[in-house]
């Protein structure tokens, strides 16, 4: 018997309080470390640990339990971070509290008070203190509860710890600890010559003043070097920068004998790149192990990976061969060997067997929507661990073992455990369809041919799609570097907006076209100095295609929704192919790239000096005039990353040129709608092309 029963808008969308009753049953947290596994699961702590035979169960706590030792501030969703060489025993924060416990016997080690305001916790076990932020300072915590500053300047625009270059290059943090907890290197940021943007909080009567530093593309920039503090002494030293004020510093790593510290330093243009060495106790400029350069960009993103065992060599991730490749390099800064050669990126390295002497990674050379658990051995011998076509996510182990988690258009989430040959040991999870019983609208997934390139596509139809009617048709684009909308995961990676428009009565349609993630550096680079031209070009032939060959397309009432580089994409769709988008709703957009930051804006777009006519091409405000169909605009007032005044500035050149452009702001969120909010968002997108389209 049919079941028109639909998934409730509050299950189908982030912070919606059925949300997660609609989502594969997961194991959340689930890690490696100190020889031991842990995750949760059905409101359970589990902590294995492995051995020769297999995994064995050492602890299972409850969320009640663990309530009942740390206090109501404990809850599921809290961070737990292993403490290198101790069994069992992790850190983690609670509000105004700072825990080390050991997680298998439920017993509190240590616990330290800390103030609110603190942030950017760094644990070092054999230090046995945390590195952390306070204003622009840095500090360290020891298990007593004692401060210790590292660094702090007068000069508010300099910051010490803080992640530098807008988290960019692959800079997540801004702290790094020596093997030997003996010292520890930090960003020291000067952004003084930056200019201030001003973010407005109106929570109280009278609206506060929060200041950001934000360069934008062509602005001076922050300049940024490393410290090292040497915990014995109390001192540190800079680095002997060998590059330009503004070049870029990322990829940092110690060597494993702690006396070297290594940094990825690229110029500002970020056309050449060098992987250097300097001395711990100095800070002097050793050597240049490798350099890399490339006419239009080169991004480096991945920390080196040193092999325990060989001290002497390291895997260097790199694009330079058009895909992501790991390479081997000795400590003299010659290369090895190229460890794979595969038609396809490497998006991960799971880790290093010293058991089976191999690195695991994961990669989608068979197909580019998938991910491919896979090993090679320093002989550049690659093992299959995997199927090709599910999206597969790895875990070291020790013994040889790992654990792959698996999901598919057809899988919702299953975890086995294999030896690293891949064979088979034990199915730990399957989840259950959480769609099951409800009307779920058809997903195709596909590829075609557009413009020379193979491109990804999705198609949903209506629930009730009856052949030979005529349907609306909303497209979901996203259409930037970095991102990926065409994935073999579950229901394909579809995005509960799709579902929530396909409910609705929509066909809902989204392609990956040139400049998007995972398909090679040539595939990315089209849109050097022309970001979003290609992208068009591949939206319009992709939308012609499409209409071309469902007869069931309603060719007047063709819409698209998408945020930040997608809401770019979405209004620029509706003033420059007016003729085929007559709704848009476009959230958090980038309407001028001289409005955005410059460590992404000019790795694609070079400066405004050097690229006039790449920005005034892609000046959205320059368009409006065009503008025949009816658009939307949502910002968040105080988004710190697309600024207001982007948004704003298309708002003033509509009423310039007597346009009607709809608005709507959602205060005191950043640059999306999180929480319960983001239903509301939804329903008001929803509604505009309910009404519009």
């Amino acid at each position: 018997m049919r079941n028109d029963k639909e998934i409730p808008i509050e299950g189908l969308i982030p912070g919606g309080k059925d949300y997660d009753s609609f989502q594969p049953d997961r194991f959340k947290q689930l890690q490696a470390a100190n020889g031991l596994v842990s995750y949760y699961h059905n409101h359970l702590l589990h902590i294995y640990r492995p051995e020769e035979d297999g995994l064995h169960l050492l602890a299972q706590h409850s969320t009640d339990s663990l309530q009942q030792l740390f206090g109501p501030a404990y809850k599921e969703e809290t961070t737990l971070h292993p403490v290198e060489g101790r069994e069992g025993v992790f850190w983690l924060k609670l509000k105004e509290q700072l825990v080390i416990a050991d997680m298998a016997n439920l017993k509190v080690l240590n616990q330290m008070a800390i103030k609110s305001e603190w942030e950017g916790f760094d644990y070092n076990a054999t230090a046995q203190c945390f590195a952390y932020l306070h204003e622009n300072g840095l500090f360290l915590l020891d298990t007593e509860g004692r401060s210790t500053l590292v660094y702090q300047s007068e000069e508010k625009a300099v910051t010490a710890g803080q992640t530098a270059a807008r988290d960019e290059f692959g800079n997540e943090k801004g702290t790094f600890w020596s093997n030997d907890g003996q010292k520890l290197a930090f960003f020291i940021t000067d952004q003084s010559h930056v200019t201030e943007y001003p973010l407005v909080d109106i929570a109280n009567p009278i609206a506060t003043l929060r200041n950001i530093r934000y360069p934008m593309a062509g602005a001076p920039s922050e300049q940024t070097t490393i410290g090292i503090y040497d915990l014995a002494t109390g001192r540190y030293v800079t680095i002997e920068k060998q590059g330009m004020p503004e070049d870029y510093l990322c990829c940092v790593a110690f060597t494993p004998d702690s006396r070297q510290l290594i940094a990825a330093e690229l110029t500002r243009d970020q056309q050449h790149c060098q992987l250097n060495l300097f001395d711990t106790e100095t800070g002097r400029f050793q050597r240049t192990l490798l350099a890399e350069d490339d006419p239009k960009y080169t991004e480096p993103e991945h920390t080196p990976l040193f092999l325990p065992g060989k001290d002497e060599l390291f895997v260097w991730q790199s694009r330079r061969g058009g895909y992501n490749t790991p390479y081997l390099y000795n400590m003299e800064g010659q290369m090895v060997r190229q460890l794979t050669n595969l038609e396809g990126e490497v998006t991960r390295i799971a880790g290093y067997s010293k058991h089976s002497d191999q690195i695991v990674f994961e990669c989608n050379a068979f197909n580019c929507a998938a991910r491919t658990l896979m090993a090679v051995d320093m002989e550049g011998n690659v093992t299959l661990l995997s199927d090709k076509d599910s999206t597969n996510r790895g875990t070291l182990l020790p013994y040889g073992y790992y654990l792959c988690e698996t999901e598919s258009p057809t899988t919702p989430y299953k975890v086995t455990l294999h030896r690293l040959g891949g064979a088979l040991c034990e199915e730990l999870h399957s989840s259950k369809n959480p769609l099951e019983g409800y009307a779920v609208p058809p997903v195709e997934m596909g590829t075609t041919t557009l413009n020379g390139h193979h491109l990804c596509y999705r198609l949903i139809r209506p629930t009730d799609y009856k052949a030979g009617a005529k349907y609306p048709m909303v497209c979901y684009f996203y259409g930037g570097p970095h991102v990926q909308l065409i994935r073999n995961d579950w229901n394909c990676g579809t995005a509960g907006f799709e579902y929530m428009m396909a409910q609705a009565g929509y066909l809902v349609f989204t392609i990956d076209p040139r400049g998007s993630a995972n398909r090679g550096k040539d595939f990315e680079q089209e849109i050097w100095r022309n970001i979003g031209g290609p992208q068009l070009e591949d939206y319009r032939a992709a939308v012609e295609w499409i209409c071309h060959r469902e007869s069931g397309i309603d060719r007047q009432r063709i819409g698209v929704y998408g945020w930040s580089f997608g809401g770019f994409i979405s209004t620029s769709l509706l003033l420059k192919a007016g003729d085929l988008f007559k709704v848009g709703v476009a959230g958090g957009p980038v309407t001028n790239w001289r409005l955005y930051e410059v460590m992404y804006t000019e790795r694609y777009m070079q400066t405004p000096q050097k690229n006039k006519e790449g920005y005034d091409q892609h000046d959205l405000s320059r368009f409006v005039k065009h503008l025949q169909g009816r658009l939307l605009l949502i910002h968040c007032n105080t988004d710190p990353v697309v600024l207001w005044q982007n948004s704003l500035s298309l708002l003033k050149q509509a009423v310039t040129d007597d346009k009607q452009i709809d608005y709507a702001v959602y205060v005191g969120h950043p640059h999306n709608v999180r929480g319960p909010e983001r239903v509301h968002l939804m329903k008001k997108v929803r509604q505009y092309f309910m009404e519009w389209l």
